[in-house]
């Protein structure tokens, strides 16, 4: 009988120490989960603050540079807020494309020029905190964005036309 208990108690040590491990594992487990998600949380964000910049700016960029032509592109106003006017003409026919921001996004309305629309008429392209466009006399043009994280981001742009007028 002596032997039955001896090889109990080896019993209940060696589940003792299975049931030890299996907890440091399972702790172990849950803590690099937990850092794994806080890690995929950052990059995601950081992922996103950067697809907002770079979606701003290549479509601007883009829409500046489709659209440049003699006189073409230049800075004003729709509804008071500051715009970029890209103008463009498809035979006897005048059109205007605005780019500007309004009700928290970048915007852009494409109209017969002289049409006025209200600044809610256009379509959001991107999701942003501010946006603003400065052209100095050069015709270098500025465009600036506050992005959704509070971040502030600038791009200069040269239109095509404006190194043809230079010299």
């Amino acid at each position: 009988m002596n032997g039955v208990i001896k090889e109990r108690q080896g019993i209940r040590v060696d589940s003792a120490g299975v049931f030890l491990l299996g907890a440091v594992f399972l702790f172990l487990s849950i803590g690099l989960v937990m850092m794994g998600g806080s890690l995929y949380r950052h990059i995601m964000e950081v992922s996103n603050e950067n697809d907002e910049a770079r979606t701003t700016f290549s479509y601007i960029s883009n829409q500046v540079h489709r659209a440049d032509a003699s006189g073409g592109v230049s800075v004003g106003e729709l509804g008071g807020q500051p715009a970029l006017l890209l103008e463009q003409h498809f035979g006897d026919w005048e059109f205007i494309t605005y780019l500007y921001y309004y009700d928290g996004a970048l915007r852009e309305l494409f109209v017969e020029k002289g049409t006025e629309l209200e600044k809610d008429a256009g379509l959001a392209i991107v999701w942003l905190s501010d946006l603003g466009f400065e052209q100095d006399e050069s015709g270098l043009i500025t465009a600036w964005a506050v992005l959704t994280n509070g971040r502030r981001e600038q791009i200069l742009i040269s239109p095509r036309t404006m190194a043809e007028g230079v010299g």
